[in-house]
């Protein structure tokens, strides 16, 4: 069920909609404000605005990293569970043989 939380970012004040738990939304929000502080504060004539959006642009950056990951993941499983698939017919037809081969 979707709930509207109120956090803060770097100084702003926003009304999130999440179907996240509170902490959740809470602790996403306190990691956004860190890194987009940091910015700020360390690297020369960095608005908040320009560090708001190399932050979008890091995590958009991981996040499709983290796509590509599990697409191959996903992959190599349904490769894998095609190849056990094929080896427990394999073993199925070995001990129908075997058992007709002990019957005779």
């Amino acid at each position: 069920m979707k709930q509207k939380y109120f956090v803060e970012i770097a100084g702003i004040r926003l009304g999130v909609v999440s179907e996240q738990e509170r902490e959740y939304v809470e602790g996403v929000a306190k990691e956004v404000s860190d890194k987009v502080t940091h910015m700020v504060r360390t690297k020369k004539n960095c608005s908040l605005v320009e560090a708001a959006l190399f932050c979008a642009m890091d995590f958009y950056s991981s996040s499709s990293t983290d796509e590509r990951r599990l697409k191959n993941l996903e992959a190599q499983i349904a490769l894998y569970q095609a190849n056990v698939n094929r080896l427990k017919q394999e073993n199925e037809e070995l001990r129908a043989k075997l058992a007709k081969h002990d019957g005779e």
